[in-house]
């Protein structure tokens, strides 16, 4: 592909100059008086040039056979890398007139060649006017009625009404917080948000790298995707073994003492032969004031003795932190004031939910967040962290650094994390934006809470099971724990009732490890039978490689699921997550054994491979050819 000037506006065309994506503009929305949002973007006159390259950090090699353009009007400016299948981009914005209030930035925008018919998106979740995506954000799919529309955070995979498909993305995450917008018509526009404040008069504003792929089909193209995004920001993966353990969490909640580790850490070590955890999690209750320093009334021994407790057990120590709801009357606020985040006209603190939000772009906050993962990781020695509740405390505002906003005080966050940590330690992000740290965490919650009931079920893998692309090629995805437990698995110190049949407890357990990613045991351990240990057992070897939905555009949550061929053995998961009976298919191509994975029932050779499955029931089969 390449850019031309068609009509005096940019064009992505093919070599043969048939039209991808044209009438590209660059600007914002912003409010004038009365609630007016009025915009600033097109009718411009544009030149173009071609040029050797760009003075970047990122890895440019990562587009084929690549081309590289300069477009530029009177008020903005677009850097285009051109590949066969792919072009990338960069815009620039300068705000000619007064000072701006902005909606919007519309960092790219154009008329794609053909009406689109359909699209699937991650919605936005907001905290605090500050919207991303995270853990908590739906992944909806969209049928585009005529003039309809949507608007997704981060990246949107579309099928146009001519069949192709095509992914419009952004590539990087350094400046700010990002969506797409589809209409049927055929308008895509790449957009960002400002940190809050406005765009000053004559001041120029640079986008993140946003990316068009043009792909055969959709699952090939969501992991090429996320691929690309791990090469062009030359990520580093560390190889970490994927966690497989035991959490405190959804059984006890926050009610938990030294007596929830002893009798957990001895049941785990018990059924290590069938059940080989390798992680102990303790989660919140184990501190108090805030929240970084130990309950002694609950955990007397301190919480570094217990660390060496777990580890001498053969495990790996787990800690639960949130990282941002520091005390307004608490001791590190009144020592420190300037290393949190100001209101924009006054030198008041931001303030949510009672707590004040730590400046992570003020060097001395930097050095304080270094110590405390050094002293938690090298001197407790907690080697797993589920750093929690980040999205909370996303905030606009005056931070110490001027140009900066939530976004860079996020990934300064981490960037202390992993820079003051042990190096085996493993990073869990959770309520966390995912795509703007992935280069400094090992693995992120891709889901809501699990919780209890049948319900919280399909909210639970309606996500985990839909964002199978960023597993593995950007980080580990974590989908939450297994609780498998029923009433008489349950006592006194039970804080969530589990109420799932045995049939949705096995439908659970296909769909988690159709996930691929951590495995993490939520139940009293000392209270589950040998046949609930055998049923843990199923879980291993650990299944590290994440299910393609087969029907993603066409489902809430996914009913066919394939973990590919492992030699000759073919796994996929059928799931009826619905209210009536369901019938599913699926062509092999040769003649298949076939055996379920979880019960071992057996099912005659076929090449094609039917099941009827009932209400909330689900089968997850290994396919051997003959």
């Amino acid at each position: 592909m390449k850019l031309i000037i068609k009509d005096s506006a940019p064009a992505l065309v093919r070599e043969d100059e048939s039209v991808v994506y044209e009438g590209l503009y660059v600007g914002c929305r912003y409010w004038g008086n009365m609630y007016n949002l009025l915009k600033d973007y097109k009718n411009k006159i544009w030149t173009l040039k071609e040029c050797d390259g760009f003075d970047d950090e990122k890895d440019f090699f990562a587009v084929k056979n690549a081309k590289y353009f300069i477009a530029e009007c009177d008020n903005a400016k677009i850097y285009a890398v051109t590949g066969e299948d792919r072009a990338i981009f960069k815009t620039e914005y300068t705000n000619r007139s007064q000072t701006k209030d902005i909606e919007h930035l519309i960092t790219l925008g154009g008329l794609w060649n053909e009406r689109l018919e359909r699209a699937s998106y991650n919605t936005y979740t907001a905290y605090n006017g500050v919207k991303c995506l995270d853990m908590n954000s739906r992944f909806n799919n969209y049928i585009f009625e005529e003039n309809g529309y949507c608007e997704g955070a981060v990246h949107m995979p579309v099928i146009d009404r001519g069949g192709k498909c095509f992914n419009a993305g952004f590539v990087s995450f350094d400046k700010m917080f990002s969506g797409i917008f589809a209409c049927e018509g055929g308008t895509v526009e790449f957009r960002q948000f400002k940190n809050g404040n406005k765009a000053v008069s004559e001041k120029t504003i640079v986008s993140d790298w946003m990316m068009i792929s043009l792909y055969d089909e959709t699952t090939d193209g969501l992991c090429d995707y996320t691929a690309f995004i791990r090469d062009f920001n030359r990520i580093v993966r560390t190889e970490k073994k994927t966690p497989a353990g035991f959490c405190t969490w959804y059984y006890y909640m926050g009610n938990i003492n030294e007596r929830t580790v002893y009798e957990n850490l001895d049941a785990a070590v018990k059924m290590r032969d069938k059940v080989p955890l390798t992680h102990f999690q303790i989660d919140a209750g184990w501190s108090e004031g805030d929240l970084r320093e130990t309950n002694y009334k609950r955990f007397p021994l301190g919480m570094e003795e217990y660390a060496k407790i777990i580890s001498d057990k053969g495990l790996v120590p787990g800690i639960w932190l949130s990282p941002f709801d520091h005390k307004r009357d608490g001791d590190l606020y009144a020592a420190h004031p300037d290393w949190f985040v100001k209101q924009f006209d006054s030198d008041e603190p931001v303030v949510v939910n009672g707590n004040v939000v730590l400046d992570v772009t003020h060097p001395e906050a930097q050095e304080y967040v270094k110590s405390l993962y050094d002293r938690i990781t090298n001197k407790w020695g907690y080697r797993y962290l589920k750093i929690d509740i980040v999205s909370d405390y996303l905030v606009f505002g005056r931070f110490h650094d001027e140009d900066a906003g939530p976004l860079q005080s996020l990934k300064a966050y981490f960037k202390c994390v992993k820079e003051a940590s042990h190096p085996d330690t493993f990073i869990l992000a959770c309520t966390s934006p995912m795509f703007e740290i992935a280069e400094y965490i090992d693995g992120a919650r891709s889901s809501v809470d699990i919780f209890e009931r049948w319900e919280s079920i399909l909210k639970e893998y309606h996500t985990a099971l839909k964002r199978f692309y960023i597993h593995e090629n950007l980080l580990i995805c974590d989908a939450d724990c297994l609780m498998i437990r029923k009433s008489e698995n349950e006592d006194d110190d039970c804080r969530r009732y589990c109420t799932r049949t045995d049939e949705e407890i096995l439908t659970f357990m296909r769909a988690l490890y159709c996930c691929g990613g951590t495995f993490m045991i939520s139940d009293k351990l000392p209270l589950m039978s040998e046949k609930h240990i055998d049923m843990y057992s199923k879980f291993f070897p650990l299944n590290e490689k994440a299910a393609r939905p087969l029907d993603l555009m066409n489902s809430f949550i996914p009913s066919l699921l394939d973990l590919g061929y492992s030699g000759d053995t073919r796994t996929v998961g059928f799931f009826n997550f619905g209210e009536r009976e369901k019938t599913l298919s699926l062509s092999l191509g040769a003649v298949h054994s076939a055996k379920e994975h979880f019960t071992d029932e057996t099912y005659e050779d076929t090449d094609t491979f039917t099941i009827t499955l009932a209400p909330h029931c689900s089968a997850l089969v290994e396919f051997t050819r003959k």
